[in-house]
């Protein structure tokens, strides 16, 4: 059987009427309709501050640190301890007894960080036994010096250790604050895309109704609505793509900001962007960056700390000085104090030459340290020159996408006057509206980037940061 030409046409256009059907009934299904709570980006900043999991994670990490800390110091806090006998029963000659409150002692100490060690005790003992009475004493290490000590040395590196976290916590709610104002400008300019990519392809629609039409009275050929077929559904994929990435975009906003299940909406874009300068040679920025690099003080701190292990390695030699006293209080001698001082030495005449092997582990450490510092120096200086480049490659990127917008709204003002006038379809006019609209998009885009970029700098470089929407101190 021979088709003609009219009637493929007919049945091309019903397949591709039911097809355009279905579309616009998914772009109609995809549209939200809920009605939402606004969301502004200074909201949006605060709520990073409190919920964002970077910075929860930091604040963790910084409490664990402290907590290390503290535990480190309860080496040089007062400890005291009292032991009780209750009960006694023993058997002796065949003779058993039971005594109640047989004894009771107290001890105390005390260590400080100079070196000095208190003690204190106190025993009560039942009746027919000796009774100890009151016991305190005193000592004072000499040598080696109590600063290098393990746990003196353990609680400084704790210390240190609990300060950079601190660092870190805020470091990672500056980094976590730069995203978020990345993301909900992005947010914000892809929501209005939707709009323009929406228009073109109910344009689409409409130029392939027109063609169908055409086709209907003999005046266009298959491969022409087949064509705008295409160009059709291409339209649609996109804006249906598009809806798609900004509603898992939004998504995963709300999730960062503990904002699960709720209906927000971002508030309107506005018409313009504000962005700031830099104002800072690359020598500048390595400098500032040396300082401000949270792992080259982390690097710094360890190499610190293996100084310290060599200085206590090469005044370890075996050596031990200290002088103590101590008094006694004898409860049968009615409380009449007895006393005692000395000076202890001790010195290891022989160890199978484990010291020495403690202090070459020692250097070896130090050095390790070192060149990690070094290493590290590198690495920050040429971060600093990648972002400072790029920093300044976004500026001029930000600067030819406000001259496209300027010659595209040129271009568009022409495009009005052609179609008031009849010289073009009103479709062209609205065409250029939309073409208007992606570059004016594309200039804030090209804005969101490069602010975004110049926070990371000053962040890098340990300046103030001051992002729209407001920073906290």
């Amino acid at each position: 059987m021979v088709w003609s030409t009219k009637v493929r046409l007919w049945l091309a256009a019903a397949v591709i009427a039911l097809s355009a059907v279905i579309a616009i009934s998914a772009v109609s299904w995809a549209e939200p309709h809920e009605s939402r709570e606004f969301l502004s980006l200074g909201e949006a900043l605060a709520r990073t501050v409190e919920k964002h999991p970077t910075v929860d994670a930091a604040h963790s990490a910084r409490n664990s640190k402290a907590l290390t800390a503290a535990r480190r110091s309860v080496v040089y806090n007062p400890r005291l301890s009292t032991t009780l006998k209750p009960l006694s029963f023993s058997v002796r000659n065949q003779e058993a007894k039971l005594a109640l409150g047989e004894s009771i002692s107290i001890n105390g100490s005390l260590s400080t960080i100079q070196g000095w060690d208190f003690s204190v005790a106190n025993r009560w003992q039942g009746v027919e036994k000796e009774s100890v009475g009151l016991t305190v004493g005193a000592s004072l290490q000499l040598w080696p010096p109590s600063r290098y000590e393990a746990d003196y040395l353990n609680l400084l590196e704790a210390r240190e250790s609990a300060a950079l976290a601190a660092r870190q916590e805020y470091r990672a709610c500056m980094q976590a604050m730069i995203d978020t104002y990345r993301r909900y400008r992005s947010l914000q300019i892809d929501r209005d895309r939707l709009a323009v990519h929406k228009e073109a392809y109910e344009a689409d629609l409409a130029a392939y109704e027109r063609v169908v039409g055409k086709a209907e009275q003999g005046l266009a050929s298959a491969v022409e609505v087949i064509v705008a077929q295409q160009e059709k559904a291409e339209s649609l994929a996109v804006y249906q793509r598009a809806l798609r990435d900004y509603e898992r975009e939004l998504k995963s906003l709300q999730a960062d900001l503990s904002l699960e299940g709720e209906l927000v909406e971002l508030e309107p874009l506005p018409a313009r962007l504000d962005s700031g300068s830099v104002q800072i040679t690359l020598d500048q920025a390595v400098a500032l960056a040396w300082e401000a690099d949270l792992t080259l003080r982390e690097r710094n701190l360890a190499l610190a700390s293996a100084r310290r292990q060599v200085e206590a390695k090469r005044v370890d030699n075996g050596v031990e000085l200290s002088v103590g006293g101590k008094a006694e209080f004898s409860e049968e001698q009615t409380w009449e104090p007895a006393f005692e001082t000395y000076i202890s030495f001790s010195y290891s005449l022989c160890d199978g030459g484990l010291k020495e092997l403690e202090k070459k582990e020692a250097e070896l450490a130090l050095d390790q340290a070192e060149q990690a510092v070094q290493t590290q120096q590198i690495e920050v200086s040429l971060e600093v020159e990648s972002k400072l480049s790029e920093v300044q490659w976004l500026e001029d990127q930000m600067q030819i996408a406000s001259l496209n917008h300027e010659k595209v709204v040129l271009q568009h003002n022409a495009r009005i006057l052609q179609a008031a006038n009849g010289l073009i379809p009103q479709a062209e006019a609205a065409a250029s509206k939309r073409l208007l609209l992606q570059a004016q998009f594309d200039w804030l885009e090209a804005i969101v980037a490069y602010e975004a970029a110049r926070l990371e700098l000053l962040m890098m470089t340990g300046q103030a940061l001051n992002i729209e929407g407001g920073c906290p101190n």
